[in-house]
């Protein structure tokens, strides 16, 4: 099982560069401990992820500042892009940190969003998935055609040129059980989470995507499932609930309007009443929330229905000072887990 530390921002700061003080010091822990990667977003027009409008950027920050961690998007909207930006972008990055980055691909969801791509709102998803080919061709120095200014058919190739010749992709997967095929079918791996699904719901969803890899003849067994925990260990659990409760809350509510089919309809004392319910829900069964034991045994039910990296969001509105020492006990559960008889440990 890999440990990566993953950051999705959501407040109105006060203090808006504390935000990114954050990342950059989790990360050096992260990169000074036996982490696998760190895990940056792309959010657009909302406060809640909206500190990363283009995870490129905070990539290439973190690219000189680390030196062994993986610098990974989650995600890219590729749909949002052109993928000559794309490779542009993160082969800036890949060569800043010596061949580390790694990216997740999503198609968006959200229609506001695209105002910087109205044309491809409805058909994203298959914009995505005929984007790819391209996109991986570009990475490794093919070319592509576009219309130039004058209005001529040129072929053009991206600089400068990568360190990794070949770029190792996720497809964001957030519940529906056809995306985990389509992920497994392109020989991708999953970024996935469990904002509407539960732990249970992951083990038939991992098992078709492996099974979807070997129809595609692609290694069922080769590809990796990232999931997207919420997180902060603590001494005890009294302490874990003391911490997170409150702003958790908060930054739940915030993303009600995200998520309009799901919460938004819910008003006044149904709404407080939903976020009571919300957060138990995270704390009991959907969060790595608590001590050191149990999150520890948390994440083992994790591995046992096949997810083989959790990626720990942090910066989800608990003080800077809380979370930076709760890396610590963190910490200890990744040595607890990766300790245990059986574990089978990968490169950073």
């Amino acid at each position: 099982m890999d440990f990566s530390l993953l950051f999705f921002a959501n407040r109105e700061a006060t203090d808006p560069p504390q935000e990114y003080d954050v990342l950059h010091d989790a990360a050096a822990f992260a990169d000074s401990h036996d982490f696998t990667a760190v895990w940056v977003p792309e959010r657009h027009f909302h406060p809640f992820g909206g500190a990363y409008p283009n995870p490129a950027l905070a990539a290439a920050s973190l690219a000189r500042a680390t030196s062994r961690i993986r610098l990974r998007a989650g995600s890219v909207v590729l749909p949002l892009r052109d993928t000559l930006n794309v490779v542009e972008d993160w082969a800036f990055v890949d060569n800043l940190s010596r061949g580390r980055v790694d990216l997740a691909l999503a198609t968006g969801w959200i229609a506001n969003d695209f105002v910087l791509a109205p044309d491809r709102y409805q058909g994203r998803k298959e914009y995505l998935h005929q984007a790819i080919p391209e996109l991986r061709s570009l990475w490794a120095g093919g070319t592509v055609e576009r219309v130039n200014g004058a209005g001529e058919t040129i072929e053009v190739r991206t600089y400068p040129r990568p360190v990794q010749p070949e770029l190792d992709l996720w497809l964001t997967c957030a519940s529906n059980p056809e995306t985990f095929v389509r992920a497994g079918e392109l020989g991708l791996n999953v970024l996935t989470a469990l904002l509407f699904q539960k732990v249970t719901d992951l083990e038939p969803r991992i098992a078709a995507y492996r099974q979807a890899r070997e129809r595609a003849g692609h290694d069922p067994e080769a590809g990796t499932v990232t999931l997207m925990v919420h997180t902060f260990v603590a001494p005890t659990d009294d302490e874990a609930r003391a911490a997170v409760e409150s702003p958790f809350k908060a930054y739940l509510d915030s993303a009600v309007d995200l998520w309009k089919n799901q919460w938004a309809h819910l008003r006044g004392p149904d709404r407080a009443q939903m976020l009571d319910f919300a957060f138990e829900r995270y704390f009991r069964s959907a969060a790595m929330f608590g001590s050191v034991e149990r999150c520890t045994g948390f994440v083992e039910r994790l591995q046992e229905v096949g997810v083989g990296e959790v990626a720990s969001l942090i910066d989800f509105g608990v003080p800077t000072d809380q979370v930076l020492a709760s890396l610590e006990h963190l910490d200890e559960v990744r040595a607890a887990v990766q300790s245990a008889p059986g574990v089978v440990l990968t490169d950073a």
